[in-house]
C-alpha cells in the first residue's frame, strides 16, 4: 500500500524540503536507519510545499533535484503504479494510460513546468536554499548535506538503505521518441542549465 506523503522534514539542525520524484520516501528512511530524529511537515494535507512554507526559515535546507527526462518519466510510471490524483491539476491536465499521450500533453498544456516548480521549492537561483543535491547522486549527496547541516548521523547506514516506493517499471515500461526527448530538452533548457545537467 502507498503511504502518505510529506512536504519537509524538520531536523535538528537542518530542514529536508521533498522535491516530487526525487527518492523523498528514501531519505526519510535512511534518516531513520542513521539515528537522525526527525518530524513530518506537512501543510494543508499536501505532499508537496514552497520554500516559502518552511516553518524554520533559518535552518540549514537541502533538497534534490532530478534530470527532467528521468523525473517525468518516473512521475508517469509512479502515477500509473498508485494513481492519479483527481485534486492535482497537473495530473487532471496531463492523465494517460500511455506514456507518450502524457509528454505530448505535458509539452502543450505545462511546458517547462518542472523548472517553474524548482524554483518554488528551492528558490531561484539568486535565493536558492543552502543545497541542492542531486537524485542521480542520491546517497554520497544526503551524507554531504547532512554533514554541512552539522548533524550527528551514522553513514554506512545511509550507504545501507535499500530503495523504496519503487514503482513498476517493468508494467509501465516508459521510453522517449527522440522527438518527444528533444522537446523536453527544449522546454527544460532552464533546469539542464541551471543544475549543470549535460
Amino acid at each position: 500500500m502507498h503511504e502518505k506523503g510529506f512536504a519537509m522534514l524538520i531536523l535538528q539542525n537542518a530542514c529536508f524540503i521533498h522535491v516530487p520524484k526525487t527518492g523523498g520516501r528514501w531519505v526519510r528512511q535512511a534518516l531513520l536507519n542513521a539515528g537522525v530524529s526527525f518530524e513530518d511537515f506537512q501543510l494543508h494535507n499536501t505532499p508537496h510545499v514552497n520554500l516559502q512554507d518552511c516553518p524554520v526559515p533559518c535552518r540549514f535546507k537541502f533538497a534534490f533535484v532530478r534530470h527532467p527526462l528521468t523525473m517525468y518519466r518516473s512521475y508517469w510510471q509512479f502515477k500509473m503504479t498508485y494513481g492519479w490524483d483527481d485534486n492535482n491539476y497537473f495530473d487532471r491536465d496531463c492523465q494517460s494510460g500511455q506514456f507518450h499521450d502524457f509528454v505530448h500533453k505535458v509539452l502543450t498544456q505545462h511546458p517547462g513546468a518542472y523548472g517553474r516548480r524548482l524554483d518554488e521549492m528551492v528558490g531561484k537561483p539568486d535565493r536558492e536554499i543552502e543545497y541542492i543535491g542531486r537524485f542521480e547522486n542520491l546517497v554520497e549527496d544526503l551524507i554531504t548535506a547532512l554533514q554541512r547541516a552539522g548533524e550527528d548521523f551514522d553513514a554506512e547506514r545511509i550507504r545501507n538503505t535499500p530503495p523504496c516506493n519503487v514503482s513498476n517499471k517493468l508494467r509501465f515500461p516508459a521510453d522517449y521518441s527522440a522527438a518527444l526527448e528533444s522537446q523536453i530538452r527544449e522546454t527544460e533548457h532552464y533546469v539542464l542549465t541551471r543544475f549543470h545537467y549535460a
